[in-house]
């Protein structure tokens, strides 16, 4: 599962106190609703990038779940795209990966899009990870729904 971080309010003016930038009331309640709107699915490993808004995001998820968060600069906004990937390869299939938008974006050249909040469940086919389905972030009224990709 591919997790884009909880709402977070406005992008701070320098990158050094963006990293610091904690998630809001709609986020923190997103996080905590991650519990249930997760329940069912296996998660082994739960890995996210080093911002503030992404470790607070998985908090409520990975205590529920007894599992350490392991934090990868690989996965943070600013990274190479070739070195979120590797990551990614590395990581079982039933990892929890939470990341930032732009991560999302490079990993999948635009063509998908990710709310604050939502996941995306990926697929390993032929060897390269494909968009199956896209879970709505647990405070979105489309909750109900998973949607089928069709990349």
């Amino acid at each position: 599962m591919l997790l884009r971080h909880a709402s977070a309010g406005e992008r701070r003016s320098q990158p050094s106190l963006d990293r610091e930038r904690p998630l809001d009331r709609r986020g923190r309640a997103d996080a905590r609703a991650l519990r249930e709107a997760f329940h069912g699915y296996v998660v082994d490993r739960i890995v996210t990038s080093p911002h503030a808004r992404c470790v607070e995001t998985i908090r409520p998820f990975a205590e529920a779940a007894g599992l350490p968060i392991e934090v990868r600069d690989e996965l943070a906004p600013t990274a190479d795209g070739e070195h979120a990937l590797a990551v990614l390869d590395e990581l079982p299939d039933a990892a929890l990966v939470c990341t930032h938008r732009e991560v999302i974006e490079r990993l999948f050249g635009g063509e998908i899009a990710c709310e604050k909040g939502g996941a995306w469940l990926l697929a390993r086919r032929e060897g390269v990870l494909r968009p199956a389905a896209y879970l709505p972030p647990p405070s979105s009224v489309e909750r109900t729904r998973i949607h089928r990709a069709a990349v």
